[in-house]
């Protein structure tokens, strides 16, 4: 993709072509000399940028005249970025899109982001939705009575990005006071998820002119996670067999996050039900002990013990009952720290971790990014892959969200959530169709194993990213096609070997990434495995008695308020007030 501009090159122009390149689109900001110079470029470019900013002062209007004459004979893409209020803009914009738009205006706190229904083919899983934005000055069009223009995005109604035709050429023009800087440290991951307006339409038009040389993930799966229950026919409000067979009946998936503390309290005669629904029922990992922050610790080889003791108590439960679990481990809280990212990625005791939040909890300073945030997975913190789940609330926006950026549509609740049966889950399931009629309930193993972005290199060869240790590739061609894969990989890694399909392959490595490349003559799925030299804890767990008494003491404080206290409303409100006498007195 080239960028045109005139001058200098704006902060703006480098932070959109670092977006590109986020996305695999080779970029080159390229200073516009002459009027031939984008003629030439659009006849060898899917898709150009040109800079508005700066090129109106370049051109005069007999000049716009004949490049928009030129552009109409041109099956391409054009991006005009607008980042002032300006007559010479103005004109440029009106010339070019063929008068659809008539100028930009200033509008002062706009708070939220919609992607209109109409443009469902641009903008996919977003198309309806709104999103707040950070409140803060933003820019909008001023559109003539019958344009032709198609609104893609609005600040609080009022368009900020469109398209229209212009002969066979597609013009898309968005206005905004900045484009996001992908490469910029966040505090927080709420500074990307408020600047929705800053890089969704980069992405939108990036996707429309280069398809699948863009980096996408083509199919993102869905799944429902269940925090604390045990494995009982009724839990809280939870009442297994109703939801088991709703998830059967509705085709939706139900993941219980069990505390591994609790692999001694399962019972056969319990189990038996949850072994009989497998085909929409499965247990993953939720903490250790689940101990008031316990993943927050900075403490290395606590938690390095840790997840060798959660991971046997794991594979002990699935050996005595009967009921394999998924090597995903869930954080209590929602909390860990950066040094149990670290315990995760040496021990290899885990696929990966599910959680609420991307950023590890007390960092000294910013280490994560937007460019980190667009991936299916976040996988910055030594190559061990972040999956992003989000409680729903009864909005579904953040699912359509995480659906059109490639990653898994994950919710998470508790047992209140199932208060009057198994309703929201099925809402929440036709509600996921809906946005996304293709997409797939697999288990949370195999969705995560399957995650992975791709984008085509050349006519017969791809580039696929993927973010776990074990993977499953599918080639769907009957053209023979080559494969380089990429996975992120800290070169303080120890790797034994790599295997495709149990056969062992050379690869390479180098600046934290691990590479190889493979070829595919028919169509067929693939299981790379990446075997890495596990770091064990220096000394085994010393877990005594009164540490274990005080862990039962929590659990049996936190399975009393659940199917006890919970349902019964005296009890509950008694509960609060208690509570709001206890914070009153300790102020």
């Amino acid at each position: 993709m080239k960028i045109f501009y005139h001058g200098e090159i704006s902060d703006a122009l480098k932070h959109l072509a670092a977006m590109a390149e986020c996305f695999g689109v080779e970029t080159e900001c390229v200073e516009a000399a002459s009027l031939e110079s984008i003629l030439s470029a659009a006849k060898e470019q899917s898709g150009v940028v040109l800079d508005v900013a700066s090129l109106a002062r370049r051109f005069d209007p007999e000049q716009l005249e004949r490049l928009a004459a030129q552009l109409k004979h041109r099956d391409l893409a054009v991006l005009l970025l607008i980042r002032h209020v300006n007559d010479s803009d103005h004109r440029f914009l009106q010339t070019l899109s063929g008068e659809v738009v008539r100028g930009v205006e200033r509008r002062t706190e706009a708070v939220s982001v919609r992607f209109t229904a109409n443009a469902h083919a641009l903008v996919g899983e977003l198309a309806s939705f709104s999103y707040a934005r950070k409140r803060d000055k933003a820019l909008a069009f001023v559109t003539g009575p019958g344009a032709g223009a198609e609104m893609i995005m609005s600040l609080d109604d009022a368009p900020a990005f469109v398209r229209t035709r212009v002969g066979q050429a597609h013009v898309f023009l968005w206005c905004t006071d900045d484009v996001f800087d992908v490469h910029r440290p966040l505090a927080a991951e709420r500074e990307f998820e408020e600047a929705a307006d800053q890089y969704i339409p980069a992405i939108v038009f990036l996707r429309f002119a280069f398809r699948d040389r863009c980096w996408h993930n083509p199919s993102p799966a869905a799944g429902i996670v269940i925090d604390d229950p045990l494995l009982r026919r009724r839990y809280g409000f939870i009442q297994f067999p109703e939801l088991l067979a709703s998830a059967k009946r509705h085709g939706y998936r139900v993941t219980l996050a069990f505390i591994p503390w609790n692999h001694w309290r399962s019972r056969p005669n319990q189990v038996r039900l949850f072994r009989d629904y497998t085909s929409s029922f499965s247990v993953c990992a939720h903490g250790c002990d689940h101990t008031n922050n316990e993943f927050k610790s900075a403490d290395y080889e606590e938690l390095l013990r840790k997840n060798f003791v959660a991971s046997q108590r794991m594979e002990d439960h699935a050996k005595r009952i009967g009921l394999d679990y998924e090597p995903l481990m869930v954080c209590p809280q929602e909390q860990y720290s950066l040094e149990a990212m670290r315990a995760f990625a040496d021990s290899r005791r885990f696929m990966g971790l599910m959680c609420t939040a991307c950023m590890p909890r007390g960092l000294i300073s910013p280490q994560i990014s937007g460019a980190d945030l667009l991936l299916p997975a976040q996988d910055s913190f030594f190559g061990f892959p972040v999956f992003k789940r989000h409680y729903s609330g009864g909005d579904l926006s953040v699912f359509a969200m995480s659906l059109f950026l490639g990653k898994n549509a994950i919710l998470v609740e508790h047992h209140e959530f199932f208060r009057n049966g198994p309703g929201g889950a099925e809402k929440f399931a036709a509600g996921l169709t809906g946005i996304h009629p293709e997409i797939t309930w697999a288990p949370l193993a195999d969705a995560v194993t399957q995650t992975h972005l791709r984008r085509r290199a050349a006519e017969t060869r791809w580039e696929v990213r993927f973010f776990t240790d074990t993977f499953v590739l599918s080639h769907k061609s009957e053209t023979p096609m080559d494969y380089k894969l990429i996975r992120r990989m800290p070169d303080s890694t120890v790797i034994r070997r790599v295997t495709v399909d149990g056969t062992e392959i050379g690869f390479s490595r180098g600046n934290g990434f691990l590479a190889f490349e493979i070829r595919l003559d028919r169509p067929q799925t693939i299981r790379v495995r990446i075997e890495a030299m596990p770091v064990e804890p220096k000394r085994p767990a010393s877990l005594g008695i009164k540490y274990q008494v005080s862990v039962a003491f929590r659990r049996g404080l936190s399975e009393l308020r659940d199917n006890v206290i919970a349902r019964n409303g005296f009890a509950l409100r008694a509960g609060r007030l208690l509570a709001k006498t206890f914070r009153q007195t300790a102020d």
